[in-house]
């Protein structure tokens, strides 16, 4: 089988590399590699590819996209949340029991609009989530972060700075808590072992028994949880 995919090209990238995104392949590679050694590369990775793309694409065609409308489902921490979207003349965005109520205004983008609405509710519950965990988190625990805050990443959940800044993505509260925990004790990890080395995974064991079950479920559902075309995942 022929594949079709583009090549994007980087000065400062040292190696092939192919990535799968909505079950279409992309290839990234340095400026010096000709197309020629590109194209026996993506042969050499044909059956990892189409192993992968077999599995991305099963997992889109069972969710619905996204287009930020009433009657969308969301999730937080993993329990069903649907969308209701109203018109009024202040944007607010707030939970009433198992829905989500996004109000905007009349002169409002009707996509854009809901999508920041919520995101921001996301990022402020999350926050508070957080600052709730490291209160409870042992002041005498030789993992402290100097500070932690919620962002929006589109390709990883979290992300630990060598000043000792943890940061995760909003869309990480989508996923069931113990999910959610465990991204949290993998990322204050990394404040001891920069890196994922044997050392880094024996510390993390330290601090959770099911991270391997919480990797497995990240590697499953971060295609659709993390992407906001979809932002949801099959049970």
């Amino acid at each position: 089988m022929s594949l079709i995919y583009p090549i994007h090209r980087s000065r400062r990238r040292r190696s092939v590399a192919i990535k799968i995104r909505d079950g279409e392949v992309q290839v990234h590679a340095p400026w010096a590699v000709s197309e020629a050694e590109i194209q026996r590369f993506v042969a050499s990775k044909q059956e990892w590819i189409e192993r992968h793309r077999h599995r991305q694409q099963q997992q889109l065609s069972g969710l619905k996209r996204r287009y930020w409308r009433t009657g969308e489902r969301l999730r937080w921490l993993g329990e069903p949340l649907v969308l209701e979207v109203h018109v009024a003349t202040r944007k607010t965005c707030e939970r009433k029991l198992a829905k989500l109520v996004a109000t905007v205004t009349a002169r409002s983008n009707p996509e854009n609009e809901p999508r920041g609405i919520v995101r921001a509710w996301y990022q402020q519950h999350a926050l508070a989530w957080l600052d709730a965990f490291f209160a409870a988190w042992p002041a005498t625990h030789p993992l402290q972060p100097k500070s932690w805050g919620v962002g929006n990443f589109s390709s990883k959940w979290g992300h630990c700075s060598r000043a000792g800044e943890l940061k995760f993505s909003w869309k990480l509260w989508l996923a069931p808590e113990w999910i959610v925990r465990n991204v949290v004790i993998h990322e204050l990890c990394h404040l001891a072992e920069f890196n994922h080395s044997a050392r880094f995974w024996q510390l993390v064991a330290r601090y959770s028994d099911d991270y391997q079950a919480a990797e497995k479920w990240l590697r499953q559902h971060g295609m659709t949880v993390l992407n906001e075309a979809y932002l949801d995942y099959i049970d």
